[in-house]
């Protein structure tokens, strides 16, 4: 069975419970069929997330990385498709930020990029779900080019440097009505499925 690590984020500011917290849990009680799943809930915090992320690459040889973040957007999923070196000037939990304002592994480029196709990802993923303006409350699944410039977008780099071709952030909301957690983790699992083309 491939490995597939998923990780999701603590609580931080605006966010007692992280939403991509409770969405671990959700993948914790279920999985994914033939799927060996490594879930992980890492501190909002750079220095955790510069030692945790290479150790989860070096420690599982994962078929895929997905790292899960919270988002304000309402009823909206956004998968990530790049992750930027520089910029991260706000303070995580502990209130440090990396120094330089940069991500910590030695790369040259600024914007590294995955090489899943996040915008024919989310076309699969909203027909499989079928997904329209009425289901889970008119949860909809989107290709974004910004993951922003704190830990999501910090460890999505750190991921993409280790290999882009099995890295992806997805960018989750709160819950509410019938945009539940089950709903969204449906859309979880489905983008895993169909990421390595589990049917």
């Amino acid at each position: 069975m491939p490995t597939v690590v998923v990780t999701g984020f603590g609580p931080f500011e605006g966010f007692a419970e992280n939403p991509s917290s409770i969405v671990i849990d959700e993948l914790e009680k279920n999985g994914v069929n033939e799927i060996n799943l490594e879930l992980h809930k890492i501190p909002v915090a750079y220095d955790d997330v510069s030692k945790k992320v290479p150790e989860l690459w070096k420690e599982h040889s994962p078929a895929l990385v997905i790292h899960i973040g919270a988002h304000p957007t309402a009823r909206t999923v956004r998968f990530e498709q790049q992750a930027f070196s520089d910029g991260y000037c706000r303070n995580d939990v502990n209130g440090c930020v990396p120094e330089g304002n940069k991500t910590t592994c030695a790369f040259e480029q600024t914007v590294l990029k995955s090489c899943i196709d996040c915008e024919d990802l989310a076309k699969q993923v909203t027909e499989r779900l079928q997904l329209n303006d009425q289901k889970y409350g008119g949860l909809k699944v989107e290709k974004s080019e910004d993951p922003g410039r704190y830990l999501c977008g910090f460890s999505y780099f750190l991921s993409l440097h280790q290999d882009c071709s099995k890295s992806l952030f997805i960018h989750v909301p709160s819950f509410e009505g019938e945009c539940t957690k089950e709903a969204v983790t449906d859309v979880i699992r489905e983008a895993i499925k169909v990421i390595l083309r589990h049917v």
